[in-house]
């Protein structure tokens, strides 16, 4: 498997301990240290986020979504050049009472010490409907 596709599925698979509350609360810096220091993410509804507003968000968000299953579908890279990989993907969630979905596209920095020699540098996602 691909090194940014690798990446993708290894980070869902934290997120979605994390929801279950599975996951260590101590692994958050972990995860956060997967991202580059000046990360940005545009969620499904448009909200613009960087890393300083992800830390309390997944605090607050450790457990709240138990019996989550997240599915990662078409993992694929669109771009790999100059230290930079761009990467898309559909995210599937599912819990006992609801289910969403979404489209992504990631651009990664090369990283030597990053998990998978990359790391997130910008996500955006959109919903699919």
């Amino acid at each position: 498997m691909n090194g940014a596709v690798d990446e993708i599925v290894q980070h869902h698979r934290f997120i979605e301990s994390w929801l279950r509350g599975e996951a260590d609360p101590a692994d958050v810096r972990s995860f956060l240290d997967m991202h580059t220091p000046d990360f940005t993410w545009y969620d499904p509804d448009g909200s613009l986020n960087t890393l300083p507003d992800m830390a309390p968000m997944m605090t607050e968000a450790h457990g709240a979504a138990p019996g989550l299953v997240l599915e990662i579908r078409d993992p694929r890279v669109l771009l790999n050049e100059d230290g930079m990989v761009v990467a898309a993907y559909e995210e599937h969630q599912r819990t006992p009472t609801s289910s969403n979905a979404r489209r992504a596209v990631v651009i990664f920095t090369s990283a030597p010490d990053g998990r998978n020699g990359l790391r997130w540098r910008h996500l955006h996602e959109t919903w699919i409907t």
